[in-house]
């Protein structure tokens, strides 16, 4: 059957209509769907002796290391247990990571436990600063400070460097002993006995004791401890952990720059305004830069 001639105009115009439909209309931008991500799943972390963890995504668990050795991640505090204890259930654990923190795993390593250590020096360094700043509050002529008991020369010597930091003419006594507590009691007698107004000792039971004999003479009493910070290397191996990263068969080094160093505790009978002296100190070293001095 033919077409009208009078048809074909009319279909190419519907055609064109059809073909235009779309003219005009404004184009619709794509969507894009933000893909969302979970979070990581818990790290589940023991805790043996006196440590803290404040890290987000962590589920902790205190005990004793054989309640605790087989989870992700054990955290045991030096002294609170062998080191050599340590390095046996970390043997036995090999699907676990370990870490002793406050020493050294140097003489019982396993490829999962890692030993975290601190900057002794520069802690040592912060306790001569106090000493300095102690001794010249005092208002008169700057009586002596000493470091008493056992300790390296090179943490007596950071001990010296931290006191003439702030206090170059406060003469710095040096009392050695064996590390038996009542040797280092008597050492720290000795000093105050010679004027001194600080008595600086290394950490443990010596440094026990020396605190004891200052309380007993009404002198102020420091120790290395006293400038370590363990919860802040013990936060950085959580995050580590979180991320995957675990460290063994090695020890790791903290110290100021890594918050791991600065003031954690400080002896009742220092002045408010030498405490406040003390952590801008602190602040100071860790930015790398000289604490101000009298």
């Amino acid at each position: 059957m033919s077409r009208s001639p009078r048809a074909a105009p009319a279909i190419v115009l519907l055609l064109a209509l059809i073909a235009c439909a779309g003219c005009g209309a404004k184009t619709q931008p794509e969507r894009t769907v933000a893909k969302r991500t979970s979070p990581p799943p818990l790290l589940r972390v023991g805790i043996v002796g006196q440590l803290d963890v404040s890290v987000p995504r962590v589920e902790v668990t205190r005990g004793t290391l054989i309640a605790v050795q087989r989870l992700p991640l054990v955290l045991v505090a030096a002294g609170s247990v062998g080191d050599r204890a340590v390095s046996s259930i970390a043997a036995a654990n090999s699907g676990s990571h370990f870490a002793l923190v406050g020493a050294s795993v140097q003489g019982v390593k396993q490829p999962n436990l890692v030993g975290i250590r601190f900057q002794e020096t520069q802690a040592a360094q912060l306790g001569g600063i106090l000493a300095g700043y102690v001794s010249a509050a005092q208002g008169v002529a700057e009586p002596p400070v000493a470091w008493v008991g056992p300790g390296s020369p090179a943490l007596v010597r950071s001990f010296r460097r931290g006191v003439r930091q702030v206090a170059g003419g406060v003469d710095v006594l040096v009392v050695g002993s064996p590390s038996l507590p009542a040797s280092c009691k008597e050492a720290a007698l000795t000093a105050i006995l010679h004027g001194a107004v600080v008595v600086m000792a290394h950490k443990g039971l010596c440094a026990a004791a020396v605190a004891n004999a200052a309380a007993e003479q009404n002198q102020v009493a420091a120790s290395v401890g006293d400038f370590e910070l363990p919860n802040a290397a013990v936060a950085a191996v959580v995050r580590s952990a979180i991320n995957g990263s675990y460290s063994g068969g090695e020890d790791v080094t903290f110290g100021l720059a890594t918050g791991a160093i600065g003031v954690r505790r400080l002896d009742p009978r220092i002045p408010a305004a030498v405490a406040v002296q003390m952590r801008a100190a602190a602040q100071a070293l860790a930015s790398g830069r000289r604490p101000a001095s009298e």
